[in-house]
């Protein structure tokens, strides 16, 4: 999760992170959401499908992942951006970290 990564937009913009998810390389429309929660819904939204998603909240992954909370059965996105990614969720309903899911559901992330 510490391997150094880049988002590059078409006018030639480049913002430097780390990796965070899959490994890899994608290409997809940037788009954002401001939710403070609810990155779960956000994940698994098919109204997101082949998008690349920055979450304008800093702090992303604090409540884990828990299925019940999902939109559908699996993430639509293609990528997925967050300031800070929370790696020791705590809540009582988790069933995982936010990092395994990305790396199971095939999103590369920054």
């Amino acid at each position: 999760m510490n391997s150094k990564a880049c988002l590059v937009l078409a006018n030639g913009l480049v913002f430097n992170g780390n990796s965070i998810g899959a490994s890899g390389v994608v290409i997809g429309e940037a788009v954002f959401t401001t939710g403070m929660t609810g990155y779960l819904e956000t994940l698994t939204d098919p109204s997101y499908y082949g998008q690349i998603v920055t979450q304008t909240f800093p702090l992303i992954g604090n409540y884990g992942v828990i299925p019940e909370d999902f939109e559908s059965e699996k993430s639509h996105v293609r990528g997925y951006i967050v300031r800070n990614l929370c790696e020791e969720p705590s809540n009582f309903r988790c069933k995982g970290n936010l990092n395994n899911f990305l790396v199971q559901s095939n999103v590369i992330g920054l």
